[in-house]
Parts: C-alpha cells; structure tokens; sequence
C-alpha cells in the first residue's frame, strides 16, 4: 500500500500540481483512507509489505513516462538549456524502457542488470535537476524571490529577518512579504550560494538535498535489505516522481526537509540516537511543521531503545534547533516570530487549496478567501484531532518498527493538510516521500527482526 499510495499522490499532483479540484481531492482522500485503515487494522498485510523489485520497476517505468511526456515546469525559458533539459529526459525515458528486459537475464545477470540501469537512470535524473536551474532562472513565486533576497542579506553581513522583502503579489492571496522559513533553510542554501561563486540561486541547494535524500535512502535500503537492487530502485523512483522537476522549479524547500529526515532514519536504523536527534533538530529548525515528524519519531525511539535513548534523541534535536534559531531571533524576537510564525498563522484559508477544507468550502457556496475565512474555524479542529488520533495508535502499537513509524508520519501530515488553512503541491509531496521509504522498508514482522538485530549489534 505505501508504494501505491506514493504512486497515486504523484499522479494526483501531476494533473493538480497541487491545486483544488474535487476529483482531485477526492482522488488524495481515498488513497489517505486506504493507507490508514490498512496500517490501523492489517499492518501485516500483503498490501503493507515491501513491494518485490517488479512492482518497483512498474511504478519507475510509468512514473518516467508521465515525467517524459511533460516536465510540468511552468516558467520554462526557450534557451539551450531547455533544449538538453528536454535531451536528458529522452534518455532517462530510453534508459528505462530496459528495466523490462532485465528481468528476461539469467538470475545471476539479474542483480546487476537492475543495478547499472537504477544507477544510470539516477545520474540522469541529477544532471536533468541542474539544467532546471538554468532552464527555468526566475519563477515568478515568493518562496523564490525571498529567499534569495535572504541569501543576499545574510551574505552581506545582515539578519534576513530584520529587513525588508518584495511583495510581487501587489496584495493579492493576503500575502506578508517577508522571509517565512527558519535558520537552517537559510544556513544551507546561503553555503551553497557561496560556494557557487556568487550565483545565488537557492535551488542549487535543493539539488543537493535530492543528493543527500539518494544517498541516505540508498544507505537505509542496504542497512535494512544488505542488498542494492530496491535500494536503488527505491532512489531512482523518487527522483523520477513526475511532479519533481515542478517541485524543484518553485524552490519549495521541502526537499531539504525529507532530505534531513532521510538522513535521521539511517542514523536511527544503526541506533545512533544522539546524531539522529541532531539532524531531527535541523529539521525542526527548517520549518515548522517538522516538529509532527520529531514527535512522532521521539515516540518510537523512546519505545524501541527506551528513555536513555529518548532523552539523548530528545536533547540533542533541542540543542541544535536552538543553536541555530536563536542567534537570529534575540535581536528582535517579535519580528522574527511574526515572519516565521504569526504570519503562517493569520493567513487567510485558501479555497484553491488541495483539501477536503477547501472542498466543503465549494460545495456549501463559501468558496472565496473572505468566506472560507468565516467558516473554517468549523472544521479547522478537525486536522489537529486526527494527527492526535494516529499519535495515540501509535504509542499504543506494541512493538511498533521504523516503518511503521514513517509510514504514520506520512499519514499524519496527510491529514493535518487536508484540514490545513493552505495545502498545496510541495506538502503533498513531502508526504510521498514518507510512503517512499516505508514502502522500501520490510513488512512489519521482518522490520521487528531487522531492528532487534541491530540493537543486539549496537549493544
């Protein structure tokens, strides 16, 4: 189910791009309701175990097709750049038209066919990422033009959050121009920016998540399976989601965000429960809503490695989220807390919205800003209770794996943004990544056997 429920929200976002549409909604909601009830009632089924390579190269082969036939980039420039853009995504389509034909090898060819075809179409994939860059130069989005506004303060010397930003929206969606993303989005696309020589375009940093996401997916496939092949294949999907390209074109920075927790369940898989608390405060120190995944993910150390471990995980994500927030919040915390919170906090609902929120809003003829404003208060409680009931199943869950884990992470953010004042491409596609990896990891059974191994190992 998680490599379905993956599959179906990438396609959901491939003809949405994230924006409300009733079959659209409804289409999001079912694979939530699916993947729910089967992880609360049936953990064990078939549908929740690790999908065998084939089921992976089916979603690869069809994912690349829809990827192939329309980058859905929307600011795409008619330079050179387009042009090898375009060339790059031919290959990857050409290169993955052989995984079929891997599987008619000998068994002893096998293994390594499906090896040198991920690992081709993964370089593809890269190298299609950084001629984004140059295809698309300046889309014409606010988390774009503030971050590199930023960049450039913070390169010259100034707090980004004291200063002053651009609002290329004249007024329009109750937009409050202002840097809205915390430290370490900032630390990490800043470092790039200055390694680039000046060239601050923030999604040179992205391109590096991406990097750091295949590395530690790869990392975490073969701590768990001691094999490459669904490793591999598992990578390779996810850069070969078709909204990808589009996610990355927007500069939505969520992709350092799953890149951070990617990282975090290696660390976690191998019981190294200070680091992983370390590189969990980074994330809870790049945007806010992080802290859903630190919790839930707290819960499971404390439950598999007991209240030493929890504690060490617990204080170290505080440590580091605090060493980096607070140098830039003491010189003028209300200005901080308005541009980081308070402004997220007041804005207007958006009846646009890939939500059920903005679903009910259309169908009982409130569907503008004003009106949905008016009535979302009915059902904003809704969201929070649902991501509160899942905590619970959770804790209560005897035993409960690191699949199990991510796989409820996926599914509390799912449900908290479709009861969310604002859901839009870039949230759901954070929460594919979550069905990603657990889709990788094994089956309930296997992962308790897995992770009582390594905590043997550990010991």
């Amino acid at each position: 189910m998680p490599l379905l429920a993956f599959l179906g929200v990438s396609i959901v976002l491939t003809f949405s791009h994230g924006h409300f549409g009733p079959a659209f909604v409804l289409a999001l909601t079912g694979i939530l309701v699916s993947a729910t009830v089967i992880e609360l009632r049936r953990p064990r089924s078939v549908l929740n175990g690790a999908q065998p390579r084939l089921a992976w190269v089916v979603a690869i082969v069809v994912s690349m097709f829809l990827l192939g036939s329309n980058s859905q980039m929307i600011y795409v420039q008619q330079v050179a750049e387009t042009k090898s853009l375009v060339n790059v995504l031919i290959a990857a389509v050409a290169v993955s038209s052989c995984f079929p034909l891997v599987f008619l090898l000998q068994k002893q060819w096998r293994v390594g066919g499906l090896i040198a075809v991920s690992a081709i179409m993964i370089g593809l994939l890269l190298v299609a990422r950084r001629h984004v860059l140059w295809a698309s130069p300046q889309p014409a989005i606010d988390v774009w033009t503030s971050s590199v506004q930023a960049v450039r303060y913070f390169l010259d010397g100034k707090n980004p959050y004291l200063q002053d930003y651009v609002d290329i929206y004249s007024g329009r969606y109750d937009y409050f121009a202002s840097f809205p993303y915390l430290p370490v989005w900032l630390l990490w696309s800043a470092f790039f920016a200055k390694v680039g020589g000046g060239v601050q375009d923030v999604r040179a940093s992205l391109v590096a998540a991406d990097v750091v996401i295949v590395g530690a997916v790869v990392a975490l496939g073969h701590a768990v399976w001691k094999e490459w092949t669904r490793p591999l294949l598992a990578a390779a999907l996810w850069l070969v989601c078709p909204i990808s390209l589009f996610v990355l074109e927007q500069s939505w920075i969520d992709t350092l965000l799953s890149a951070l927790f990617a990282v975090s369940f290696w660390l976690l898989v191998k019981r190294r429960w200070l680091a992983a608390g370390l590189v969990v405060g980074a994330a809870v120190a790049t945007k806010q809503y992080a802290v859903v995944a630190a919790g839930l993910l707290l819960i499971w150390v404390w439950r598999s490695g007991g209240r030493a471990a929890a504690t060490r995980f617990f204080f170290s994500a505080v440590v580091l989220a605090s060493v980096v927030t607070v140098p830039f919040a003491v010189t003028d915390f209300d200005r901080f807390t308005r541009f980081t919170f308070r402004a997220w906090a007041d804005a207007k609902p958006r009846p646009d919205s890939l939500s059920v929120a903005a679903l009910i809003a259309h169908v009982f003829d409130f569907g503008t800003p004003d009106g949905m404003a008016e009535h979302f208060s009915k059902i904003a409680w809704v969201g929070p209770v649902l991501v509160l009931g899942l905590v619970f199943f959770f804790w209560k869950r005897r035993e409960p794996s690191l699949r199990s884990a991510i796989l409820f992470i996926g599914l509390a953010y799912g449900w908290m943004f479709q009861f969310a004042r604002q859901a839009f491409c870039n949230y759901y596609h954070f929460v594919a990544f979550f069905f990603l990896v657990a889709a990788m990891l094994p089956n309930a059974g296997r992962a308790l056997a897995v992770e009582a191994a390594a905590k043997k190992a550990a010991s």
